[in-house]
């Protein structure tokens, strides 16, 4: 062997661990600019004053101030920046008799206004307990699902579309699908003097990702149904109906609960709820019989609109 052969390889292993170490440097930089874009776009969205927005809000309520604060509370498109922090408890899921799921959810929604367009994009985290029959309840996050939707007015309406992508950050096939997956969202929302009506419904196809996770979608309904009473309190029922094939689940639970409005005199609303649900159909390992919904909403006014208040 030729001498300097050990010194040639040598250099050559320490000139490929430093273009490894620029390549990482590299990836760290473009995931810090992109995070900085996204940081940057939110305080973008939080911090505009844009007139047609803040006339959106009146469409969504109808009836006396006290009426008008409690639908603004439940409409899931009001526009004001909203963070809604919620929880599912389900005992003894089908097929973990005696055991406990849990699911809690983390969801930022921000009104934008551009392009000449009135958007409400949407920004979902979910934190999933399983039913684990060896090891006991066990906690992950699951895929972080975000959407935007059009806003547009109809017969005294809002009616809300756009695109919708779901990131595999769960930790586990128990946790999420472990595809990329991508679909569409859409709203309909119609506020009355006695309540609110509403419909949000989202479908979900994978299309790329772990290949040992299976090919699904996931198809989901949520109807409102917000009757107001007085002094801020409410009648609710705003069951999640859910089609999963990626666990093959079906779930199409009814609630009945009651909720709490209280508006604050920056136009600061806070809106806490409770409602049991029962199945009326279900299927699938996980899929619950029952289970206890439960949360609180915060709205915030930015810009313009908390001048307005």
């Amino acid at each position: 062997m030729h001498p300097n052969a050990s010194a040639f390889d040598s250099a050559v292993h320490s000139g490929a661990s430093a273009m490894r170490e620029v390549w990482s440097r590299m990836r760290s930089k473009q995931t810090i600019v992109l995070a900085a874009a996204v940081v940057l776009f939110v305080v973008s969205a939080w911090t505009q004053e844009n007139n047609a927005v803040q006339s959106q809000s009146v469409s969504t309520s109808s009836g006396s101030g006290e009426a008008n604060d409690t639908n603004a509370a439940n409409n899931p498109a009001h526009p004001l920046l909203t963070v809604d922090l919620q929880n599912y408890f389900a005992p003894s899921p089908e097929g973990f008799p005696g055991r406990i799921g849990n699911q809690g959810l983390l969801r930022v929604s921000v009104p934008i206004d551009a392009f000449g367009l009135h958007q409400f994009l949407r920004t979902i985290l979910p934190i999933n307990t399983t039913a684990n029959v060896q090891g006991g309840p066990d906690t992950g996050v699951g895929d972080l699902t975000v959407y935007d939707w059009v806003l547009f007015e109809e017969r005294g309406a809002t009616v809300g579309v756009g695109p919708l992508i779901a990131v595999p950050t769960a930790r586990g096939e128990a946790y999420g699908s472990g595809k990329w997956q991508a679909g569409a969202a859409g709203l309909v929302v119609a506020p009355h003097s006695w309540g609110l009506l509403a419909l949000v419904a989202t479908y979900q196809h994978s299309f790329s990702g772990n290949g040992s996770s299976p090919v699904g979608q996931l198809t989901s309904a949520q109807p409102f149904v917000i009757r107001n009473l007085r002094r801020g309190f409410y009648l609710r029922s705003s069951g999640v109906w859910t089609f999963d094939t990626f666990h093959h689940v079906k779930d199409i639970p009814l609630g009945f609960g009651v909720g709490k409005v209280w508006k604050g005199s920056n136009g600061d609303i806070a809106n806490f709820y409770i409602e049991p649900q029962y199945s009326v159909f279900q299927s699938g390992v996980g899929s619950p019989k029952w289970q206890v919904f439960a949360g609180i909403t915060f709205k915030f006014p930015t810009g313009k609109r908390s001048q307005e208040q």
